[in-house]
Parts: C-alpha cells; structure tokens; sequence
C-alpha cells in the first residue's frame, strides 16, 4: 500500500500536467488532437492565449500547415488582430505563402494593421520578399496606409531603392 500510493499520485500528476492545451495544439499539434479539443469546446477556435494570440495566428505563425488549414474550414476568425498582428501577418513573417493564399482566398483582411501600423504588405517589403508582395498585390491591398512611423508601404519602396518592389507595386 505505501508504493501503490506514490505511484498513483505520479500517474495523476503527470497526467494532470501533460495535458495540452489549444494553444499547444495550435502551434505543434494535429488536427486530431484539435478536433478532439474543439468537439468538446467549440467556442476555443476563437481563444485568445494570455499573450493575445488566438490558435490560428500561432498555427500560421509556427508553421503548423494542417491545423492551420481546420481551423480555417472551420471558421476561425480571419482577421483576429492582436497587437503583433494577424494570422496573415504571422504566414507572411514566416514566408509561407500555402498558408498565407489559404487565408487571403478565404477572405482574410490583408489592410489590417498590427500595434506599430504594419499591414502584411508592410512585412513582405521588410523582408523583401517579392514572391509575398505579389501575391498580396493580387488581392487589392492598399499601398497608401500609413504605420505608425507615417510611412506607406510605397513610401518604404522608395525609400529602399528596389525598383523591383516598386514595379511590383507598380509605382
């Protein structure tokens, strides 16, 4: 009886404290284990962790390609906008343009602007990424918002001197 007791407060304990979360899912999980954690509580889709993010921002941020997609079929909400931004921003940052055309097809707001008045637009011109910035441009972005700092992404275009990133926005 003495051993059978420690070891059942092990079993409990560890079980207790391995559980995932949504959030967990979200960013290493399976889809799986997401429908597992939704079928049981739908209205978590939309959750917001204490650091602001909601699952699908840290599926598209992390990479979790899957999961992001459910959730999106799922009717997550797109334009979630956190002070680091949206789940498009997360998809541009991390240059994954399979999840970044899912959101943009399924109506994500590319216009949103993050805590310091970034758009996603704003984001694929920091990194230069040209492949980004055309695919954003085919879903009528506006190149005139303005960040915090009063500059539009054409005005960061200029300002960088790719002729390239200004052709692409067709300056």
């Amino acid at each position: 009886m003495r051993i059978f007791f420690p070891i059942l407060i092990f079993f409990v304990s560890v079980s207790v404290f391995s559980q995932v979360n949504v959030f967990d899912v979200a960013r290493r999980g399976t889809v799986a284990e997401m429908k597992m954690i939704l079928s049981n509580n739908p209205e978590l889709i939309d959750a917001v962790s204490p650091q602001g993010f909601t699952p699908l921002i840290l599926a598209c941020y992390n990479g979790n390609e899957l999961v992001a997609i459910y959730l999106v079929e799922n009717k997550a909400n797109l334009n979630f906008n956190s002070s680091n931004g949206t789940a498009l921003m997360a998809a541009v940052v991390k240059n994954n343009k399979k999840i970044a055309s899912l959101l943009l097809e399924a109506k994500a707001n590319a216009n949103l602007q993050d805590g310091n008045g970034y758009t996603a637009l704003h984001y694929a011109i920091q990194f230069r990424n040209y492949e980004m910035i055309t695919l954003l441009m085919q879903f009528q972005v506006n190149i005139h918002i303005k960040d915090n700092m009063e500059m539009s992404v054409a005005d960061y275009a200029i300002k960088l001197k790719d002729e390239q990133i200004q052709h692409l926005l067709k300056l």
